[in-house]
């Protein structure tokens, strides 16, 4: 789409993020939330962040004014610098993807970097490059290009092993690692994006069912997957393909990388310890923001779908539409032959009210709060068989149920390691569940050696043997089981 002239005039006064950076009061409420809201993933309470709003305003010199801090947060949610959401029956404040654009946008103005770097050339040109061959056609032109990427591979690994490239610098090691630090900074933002657009999109087909009425159930599936915004819009593109990266390979091998800078001379040495915790938390952040888009989604699929085939609105709306069709017979009926007119049946069905004095008539009356009385009848139904088998799971594999395990092997030898309790243990227990009952053990009670590595095999109906790895785990004193006299 051209921007034009005009679309700048009017984001000018419209955009939340624009009309934030130009508010009166963004001198103490961009810091405000930057202090407060800007590192959360999730969101804060309201009772909890209105404390902070009256500490950020106590501190303005000469305030005037009597708006409540509740007001104000008020104020900025039909603003659209804040969101909200209600978790448990209590309200709570996030930042809105228009105030972390705002915030991203001074942060870069107030750390002064350039857009212009090797690493982000370098970037553009992978970029141009995939493009190039997405737009092609012709398939052996890309498989020449592929040769010749092995070709260069193989070149510049020669050139490693024989010592002909320099290392780099220490400068263009901070260089890429602002870089990395700044792609992947804007990332919560458009995610927070994404995840307010689903909301959007959806509220506006609660609106538009609302208008229309309820649907058939044929009709529904057709209805969400028309206005699916992860597919129909290019941030949804965007968010699949993202996705589908993280659920891949490739994620792994993005693993693997961090752990490798991380362990370096140069993590320790150069990187603050800020630094180092948002490169190692990278990863997790990401999955956590795709997995809050999703969550979102199905949560609001699940409720748009909820709304438009229960059946209580079809009635609803059926009601309300003989009402209209009634309300406009009798006008016409009235426009056309002007006079009272008597109506022989009882259309509704409620039955004749004889009155011979309206002021005395009552159509409903308040007989002020009713008695409910509960009754609870005994059920002495068994659980079902799924419950008891979970139950007695749950209490084979506790870290009692392990504990007496290995008070009984210490009672016939001096050490005991992790992997012969796991052994003595009864078969139908040799879960999950048990391996971390004996990893609490180890620590509270035992000893935990991380440099040595035992292997045990989890039970269970599986098409292949599942073989767990834990660190060397030693007991040499029993262990208190809270065991009753």
């Amino acid at each position: 789409m051209e921007i034009t002239s005009e679309l700048i005039r009017a984001a000018l006064g419209t955009n939340p993020t624009l009309t934030l950076l130009k508010a009166y009061s963004r001198d103490w409420v961009l810091p405000l939330f930057a202090e407060h809201l800007e590192q959360l993933d999730g969101s804060v309470s309201a009772e909890w962040f209105h404390e902070r709003v009256a500490e950020a305003r106590a501190q303005i010199r000469d305030w005037q004014g009597n708006v409540t801090p509740a007001e104000h947060c008020r104020d900025w949610v039909e603003k659209r610098w804040l969101e909200t959401e209600t978790l448990n029956g209590r309200l709570r404040y996030r930042l809105s993807p228009h105030t972390l654009r705002a915030l991203r946008f001074v942060r870069e103005l107030v750390e002064g970097e350039t857009t212009v770097s090797g690493a982000r050339l370098g970037s553009i040109s992978h970029a141009v490059r995939l493009l190039a061959d997405m737009t092609n056609p012709d398939r052996e032109v890309q498989v020449r290009r592929i040769d010749q990427e092995i070709a260069e591979l193989h070149k510049r690994r020669d050139d490693i092993a024989s010592g002909r490239v320099r290392l780099a610098t220490l400068e263009e090691m901070k260089q890429q690692l602002r870089e990395i630090l700044a792609m992947t900074r804007s990332l919560p933002a458009d995610f927070r994006q994404l995840r307010t657009m689903v909301e959007d999109r959806h509220q506006e087909v609660a609106r538009r069912a609302m208008a229309q009425g309820s649907p058939k159930a044929d009709l529904v599936e057709e209805y969400l997957r028309e206005n699916d915004l992860l597919s129909k819009t290019s941030q949804g593109t965007a968010y699949v393909g993202f996705s589908r990266l993280l659920s891949s390979r490739q994620s792994e091998q993005l693993r693997a990388d961090i752990d490798q800078i991380l362990g370096q001379a140069f993590a320790l040495e150069h990187m603050t310890a800020a630094q180092r915790e948002e490169l190692d938390s990278m990863l997790s952040t990401l999955l956590a923001a795709e997995l809050d888009v999703q969550n979102s989604y199905l949560r609001w699929s699940a409720s748009l779908r909820r709304f438009l085939t229960r059946a209580a609105h079809g009635r609803h709306q059926r009601l309300i539409s003989l009402a209209d069709r009634a309300l406009h017979a009798g006008a016409t009926w009235v426009q056309a032959e002007p006079g009272q007119r008597y109506v022989p049946q009882d259309v509704l069905g409620v039955g004749p009210l004889a009155v011979v004095d309206i002021s005395q008539t009552q159509l409903w009356r308040d007989h002020g709060p009713q008695e409910v009385i509960v009754e609870v009848t005994e059920q002495r139904r068994t659980l079902p068989t799924e419950d008891r088998e979970a139950l007695r799971l749950a209490a084979g594999t506790s870290p009692r149920a392990v504990g007496r395990t290995i008070n009984k092997l210490l009672a016939s030898q001096s050490v005991v390691i992790g992997a012969e309790v796991f052994d003595a243990i009864p078969a139908e227990f040799q879960r999950l569940g048990a391996l971390v009952s004996l990893l609490d053990l180890a620590v509270v009670h035992g000893q935990v050696d991380i440099d040595l590595v035992e292997t045990v095999r989890l039970s269970g109906n599986r098409g292949s043997v599942l073989m767990i790895a834990l660190p060397h785990l030693a007991f040499d004193t029993p262990v208190p089981t809270k065991e009753t006299p």
